[in-house]
């Protein structure tokens, strides 16, 4: 059942250097997990910026009917595909990293860009379901969780995680974790430096902070436009670049910032922009032999962008110090 209207509030400024905007996109729907509205975002006009952001935005109050279906609800985490499509998609995921020689990079990836840390406490701010800590707990890391969703945070229990339910700010810890993580998080809510301040306040001297974000300047969006999955209305308030990202980091009282952008994600931004005819007509995840392909030459083109522009990958990184 589609929930009900969502209540909004004008946010019409750049919210890292308070320019103006231009709209970029109008009338945009959710076509992944079915969110009510339509939606606009806007772009900053100073060229040495570039944030884009959704305006009108959801309210703080009322940005939860944004995730009644959303992935986190399912501890399947998988999308409806076709048996086929299933098949084939491993199949050519797996060939097309092992083609473009991007094992080393997956790895790097699936651990956060920590395989050279020596495990210690690590925090996951908007741990989702809990999949990511249960990676890390196995590369030996003591790990805990942040969620202020009760059914996500159900399924990080279920794995004899500790997690805690509510805003990051409620957390009754200061200076206790060698590292904070936050993975496809900060587009997500209102006040990023604010969060990011938090997490600074959660980490121990010389901590370390690793996020990652999808990148507004990567050759997906430029190819996809409004039909790029990295857009993800009405969820993603706020879209950066690892200029913008090191910004928000200074802001926040971090040093030593570094950011880049990684090409690891384009298969799935490929598959999934736009989404398929089956998707939006039902209004779910859908995923068709034809999407899979589409990822696979996605993924080969990109990665060839990618090695002439190395800002354009699907992700931004960032790493900090405290």
């Amino acid at each position: 059942m589609q929930p009900d209207r969502i209540g909004t509030e004008t946010n019409s400024d750049c919210y890292l250097c308070g320019k103006q905007g231009k709209i970029v996109y109008r009338n945009l729907v959710d076509r992944i997990f079915g969110a009510p509205g339509e939606w606009t975002f806007k772009k900053c006009t100073d060229a040495d910026c570039g944030v884009v952001w959704l305006d009108p935005r959801p309210t703080i109050d009322e940005v939860g009917k944004a995730y009644q279906n959303y992935y986190t609800h399912d501890q399947t985490n998988q999308a409806q595909q076709t048996r086929l499509a299933r098949i084939v998609r491993s199949i050519l995921h797996t060939l097309s990293i092992n083609l473009l020689g991007l094992r080393s990079e997956r790895r790097r990836y699936k651990c956060m860009y920590l395989s050279q840390t020596a495990p210690g406490r690590l925090l996951e701010v908007g741990c989702g379901n809990g999949k990511r800590l249960a990676r890390m707990r196995a590369l030996g890391w003591d790990v805990t969780g942040q969620e202020i969703d009760p059914v996500a945070s159900e399924y990080v229990r279920k794995k004899d995680i500790p997690v805690h339910l509510g805003p990051l700010e409620t957390m009754d810890v200061a200076g206790e974790f060698d590292v904070v993580i936050l993975s496809h998080v900060i587009e997500h809510v209102h006040d990023p430096v604010t969060l990011l301040m938090m997490c600074h306040h959660q980490l121990k001297a010389n901590g370390l902070l690793v996020l990652l974000t999808p990148n507004a300047e990567s050759y997906g969006h430029r190819k996809f436009g409004a039909a790029w999955r990295g857009l993800e209305s009405p969820r993603h308030i706020h879209l950066f670049t690892c200029k913008t990202l090191i910004r928000l980091a200074q802001k926040a009282g971090f040093s030593h910032q570094h950011s880049w952008t990684t090409p690891i994600g384009a298969y799935g931004i490929g598959q999934g922009s736009p989404p398929s005819v089956e998707a939006e007509k039902e209004g779910y995840q859908f995923i068709t032999t034809r999407d899979v392909l589409r990822g696979f030459w996605f993924q080969l083109t990109a990665y060839f962008f990618f090695r002439a522009d190395k800002n354009s990958g699907e992700e931004c990184v960032l790493m900090a110090t405290k």
